[in-house]
């Protein structure tokens, strides 16, 4: 229970939102005289919450995905509609001032998003980093648009995989994750050494039939490839391209 527990806390973040919703269901209670809003805003939150507390529901979610992302069970309550619709419930013969203290409480609870180092401005439309984009475009191009293995960087792991699904990787975000510190990945863990042995790099990437590999170009500089096979393509957005001819080019279906 203390695990369930602390996901609850961990999910609350600052508890602000939290502390609202919890206004916002006691108000509904009192006052939600329409039956259907009343088993939308609090019969079945309260079934979901309810099911995640469980401890059966808690094993059988951890046997199948892992405890890890036992959190998104809450994202079945509707926690931000609930406080909004009370709210506008409350304020309704005032609209603008409802509408007023929504925003103000808004900002008074969150957090600014900028302030998170993972989170910056839009590039593109994709929302996505405009070096993945031109790299992945890069690659997919010199495999003749066919499914391929590629070694990419870990700071561009997680946006790949949201861009272009031709691309595979020898490892994913989990890697980046807190809870895998202990988990060895040889492409990985070459990749992210302080100096680059290029020995090592080669022999990583071949043990997961990588058909390509991309390397900041400041972290190859003095890197010998030679006698190796390995081709340096292009450098695109700071990035250095490899591919080892040596591998499949295109994986099938």
């Amino acid at each position: 229970m203390s695990g369930v527990w602390g996901t609850i806390v961990a999910y609350s973040g600052t508890g602000f939102l939290t502390v609202l919703y919890v206004i916002a269901l006691v108000t509904l209670f009192l006052r939600e005289d329409d039956r259907a809003n009343r088993i939308l805003f609090l019969y079945l939150p309260a079934c979901f919450l309810v099911l995640f507390l469980l401890p059966p529901v808690r094993d059988l979610y951890a046997k199948i995905e892992g405890m890890e992302t036992y959190y998104r069970f809450l994202w079945l309550i509707p926690m931000s509609v609930t406080t909004c619709y009370a709210l506008i419930r409350q304020t309704s013969r005032r609209l603008p001032f409802g509408l007023a203290a929504m925003a103000v409480l808004a900002l008074l609870c969150g957090q600014y998003t900028y302030s998170n180092a993972n989170i910056l401005p839009a590039q593109n439309r994709l929302h996505l980093p405009q070096v993945v984009i031109d790299v992945s475009d890069y690659i997919v191009n010199a495999a003749g648009g066919q499914r391929t293995m590629v070694a990419m960087p870990p700071e561009l792991v997680q946006f790949v995989r949201q861009y272009d699904s031709r691309i595979l990787m020898p490892y994913g975000r989990e890697m980046l994750m807190p809870q895998y510190a202990d988990y060895y990945q040889s492409v990985y863990d070459v990749m992210t050494a302080d100096v680059i042995d290029g020995d090592a790099l080669v022999a990583a990437i071949r043990e997961y039939n990588c058909n390509y590999f991309v390397m900041r170009a400041e972290k190859m500089a003095g890197v010998d490839l030679s006698g190796t096979g390995i081709l340096y393509l292009d450098t695109v957005d700071g990035y250095n391209i490899y591919q080892d001819p040596g591998e499949p080019q295109g994986l099938e279906e």
